[in-house]
């Protein structure tokens, strides 16, 4: 991942692209990293930069003093007006057709495996 370094004056600042930070910010929100784990794995100094850049750029709405992140609810204008490139649609329709094949295929392990092991593993939703 790029990120921008420029030296100002006596001190060293760093400058972080625009890309760099989201992509970050994704990772974050993802769940799979702490905040610490990323700023260590991306060298990323100060210790609520992070948390600037996820308020910054519109991913939370702001934290508590728990440290609790607060998300923001994107606008339905927002959603509507995303453009987005061919290769990007193409991109979300075989993403969309892979996510349907594994539906399929654990539907179908969980039918065999139903079969073979006479065990109920799906919940039975028409009862109350």
């Amino acid at each position: 991942m790029d990120k921008h370094k420029k030296n100002s004056g006596t001190k060293y600042q760093v400058r972080y692209a625009s890309e760099f930070k989201h992509s970050v910010c994704r990772e974050y929100l993802n769940g799979n990293y702490t905040k610490t784990e990323l700023q260590d794995k991306y060298g990323i100094k100060g210790k609520s930069r992070l948390l600037s850049w996820l308020h910054e750029l519109g991913y939370i709405e702001y934290a508590d003093e728990k440290g609790i992140v607060i998300m923001r609810k994107k606008k339905e204008k927002e959603t509507e007006n995303s453009e987005r490139s061919p290769e990007q649609i193409k991109d979300l329709e075989d993403a969309l057709k892979d996510a349907e094949l594994k539906a399929a295929a654990y539907c179908k392990m969980i039918e065999l495996a139903e079969k073979q092991y006479n065990i109920k593993i799906r919940k039975n939703l028409n009862t109350k």
